[in-house]
């Protein structure tokens, strides 16, 4: 990806961002700063809920935290490939090991970011995985 693209204009009305997260703080904070860029956006506590919500067959993007109770972030990517939806990914973690990096790619999970990020990072990396839309 070039610099340029990742500034290039974006149709973003019909481009729905679903984050996964169990923690509210972090989910809304990122809500907020993804709305203030344009983004229509869509929370979920859980990958169940995610799953249970038809919209995730939506174009769009996936920004998904790793470590979550339940089903993480990459049983999420994984679930949605099994099923034939392939949606750009971006994963969330705090804490990030070598095999869950391998994981990752293996799943073709579009970027990873670690916590904390700078929200400009975080921008940057959802429209880039929307432009190859």
């Amino acid at each position: 990806m070039s610099v340029s693209s990742a500034h290039q204009p974006l149709d973003l009305a019909n481009k729905q961002i679903c984050i996964i997260d169990d923690d509210d703080a972090v989910t809304h904070s990122l809500k907020l700063l993804l709305e203030a860029f344009g983004f229509n956006v869509q929370p979920y506590s859980s990958g169940e809920q995610f799953l249970a919500d038809d919209r995730h067959r939506m174009a769009g993007c996936l920004v998904v935290d790793l470590h979550m109770p339940g089903m993480n972030g990459l049983d999420v990517v994984d679930h949605l490939k099994r099923e034939g939806v392939r949606l750009p990914t971006i994963l969330v973690s705090g804490r990030l090991d070598t095999k869950a990096k391998e994981r990752a790619a293996s799943l073709g999970v579009t970027g990873i970011i670690e916590k904390p990020f700078a929200a400009r990072r975080m921008v940057d990396l959802i429209r880039a995985s929307l432009s190859e839309l």
